[in-house]
Parts: structure tokens; sequence; C-alpha cells
């Protein structure tokens, strides 16, 4: 299992891009270059860095998002877009495990950006007259004041992401590393956190993920989308079993299923608690539904 060092680790990585991201906004923006660019593109500015930046990392994307007018709307299709996070667990199942080619990975990617689309016809936009942004001015913008605005909105990021990400850590590396009893286990299968996983087996049943270790590796995924493969790579007996069916099945929902703590954290600041939740069960909730269609297609036909 991965220790707490490596799962806190992976948490700390977001804080200088954080920071850097947020320089960047406030260079951009107080200098009035990216308002040329959209301006440019014949985009609104808002639309600019958040769709680029899904594909390489979901909380950098939805921070960028923060002063879009459509941001509640725009942040559905960010959040089901694969970032590099995810990268290293389709790379394993797919390469590695079905020996599929690298287009496999693409073909993932494209059917992410299509039913993101699908998904923003039933989200409602918000009515404004403000379609494209004002052409402004270039200035060169006081470095000072962009680097105490960027530290002031980091450390609120930072606070919040480091005490929820904290508690969820220490609290999973303490079921997989103890037994009911309290007693130590170096074998994670005798754990409280597999223990546990065991009880939503029957969930997870109808897609074919009703294996401890699938779950547990789902569990991990929430956290911090890299510590799923990892959870994989401690059990290789397990991993050789698995059929096409379900390692297609387990593709499609860590895919779709919610985005990482560190981006939850994001979508709940920038857009409110309340659209974080209904963010996090639509993302469930199509994860689930996917996933059946797609264990249930291939146990017919494969």
């Amino acid at each position: 299992m991965p220790s707490l060092w490596e799962i806190l680790s992976a948490l700390i990585e977001f804080i200088p891009q954080v920071f850097l991201l947020y320089f960047i906004l406030t260079v951009l923006e107080k200098s009035g270059l990216l308002g040329q660019i959209a301006r440019g593109l014949h985009l609104p500015m808002g639309h600019v860095l958040p769709v680029c930046l899904s594909f390489n990392c979901t909380t950098m994307a939805v921070c960028a998002a923060r002063e879009n007018p459509q941001r509640n709307r725009l942040v559905h299709f960010l959040s089901l877009m694969p970032c590099t996070a995810q990268l290293p667990m389709l790379t394993f199942l797919l390469l590695s495990v079905l020996r599929f080619s690298f287009w496999s990975i693409i073909v993932v990617y494209l059917t992410c950006v299509i039913i993101g689309m699908l998904v923003l016809m039933f989200v409602p936009k918000i009515p404004t007259t403000q379609k494209l942004d004002p052409v402004s001015s270039l200035n060169f913008p006081h470095l000072g004041i962009c680097l105490v605005d960027t530290l002031r909105q980091t450390l609120i990021f930072a606070k919040k992401i480091l005490l929820a990400f904290a508690v969820s850590a220490v609290v999973i590396v303490f079921l997989a590393r103890f037994s009911f009893e309290f007693k130590f286990v170096t074998d994670a299968k005798q754990s409280i956190l597999f223990a546990i996983c065991g009880v939503f087996a029957p969930i997870f049943a109808p897609i074919g993920l009703n294996q401890p270790v699938l779950i547990c590796a789902l569990c991990f995924g929430l956290i911090a989308k890299e510590s799923a493969v990892s959870v994989l790579m401690f059990f290789p007996d397990v991993v050789k079993t698995l059929t096409m069916p379900v390692v297609l099945s387990l593709v499609t929902f860590f895919v779709f299923y919610p985005k990482c703590l560190a981006a939850q954290t994001a979508i709940k600041q920038h857009c409110g608690r309340k659209k974080g939740i209904k963010i996090f069960v639509i993302n469930l909730l199509l994860a689930y539904s996917l996933s059946f269609v797609v264990y249930t297609v291939c146990g017919i036909f494969i």
C-alpha cells in the first residue's frame, strides 16, 4: 500500500503549480494580454485556459475558470476530462494488461470529450449579454501586487486542501495497516480497509468490480489518481485474473468517476458546496451507468 508520505507528497506537488497558475493568470489579467488572446480567438476569455489545462490537471483547470461567468457549466465539462494523473492507470490497464495499442488511450480521451459535450446539453446556461471581452490596452503590471494577490489565493487554497487531504489520508492509511482487532498487519487483505471494501462488493458486482482490491484502488484514486495504479501493482496475482470485460469496466469507471480530492476541493471553493456535491454525484452515477453498459456488452460479445 502507498505510505502516508507518498500520498501526501502527491498533494504537495500541487501547491507550486497552483501558485504558478495563480501568478500567471494574475499577470495576464492585469497586463491585458489574456483579453487580447481571447478576443483574437473569438472566445470569452474564461474559456481559453480551463479547457487547455483540463487535460493536464483538473485542479488547475477549475482554478483557471474561477472568474468565468459560466464556470459552473464549464466545470461540468472539466470534471469529465481525463487528466495526466490518470494516465498511469490507463497505460497499465490498456497497454500492459490488455496489450492494446497506444491509440486506445487516444480513443478514451476522444470519447470523454464527446460525452462531456453531451452532458453540457443538459446543463442550463446562465443568461448573459457578455459574449466577448472588450479589447484592453497592454500594460506592464506591478509584480509586487501580483505576487501578494497570488500568495493570498494560494494560501487560501492550500489551507483547505491540506486539512481535508491530511485527514482523509491518515484515516485510509490507518485502515489499510490495521485489522479490526487493532493489530498491525503486513497483508493488506486482512486490514480494516479491505473488510470495508468487501462490504461494498455487492454494489460493484453489476459492473464486475466486486473484488476488494479494485474497490480499494478506486478509493485511493479519490485521494490521488496516481495512487490507484500503485494499489493494483501490489497485487499482481489479482491483476492476472482480471478478464477483459472487468478491465474495460474498470477503465470506464476510473475515467468518469469523481476527480481527486484536490480537484473536488477546488470545485467546492470556486463553485460552492452544493454545486460540488452535485457534480460529484453526477460523475459517480455516470461512471456507474457507463461501466454497467460496457461490462454487460463485453460480457455478451467477448
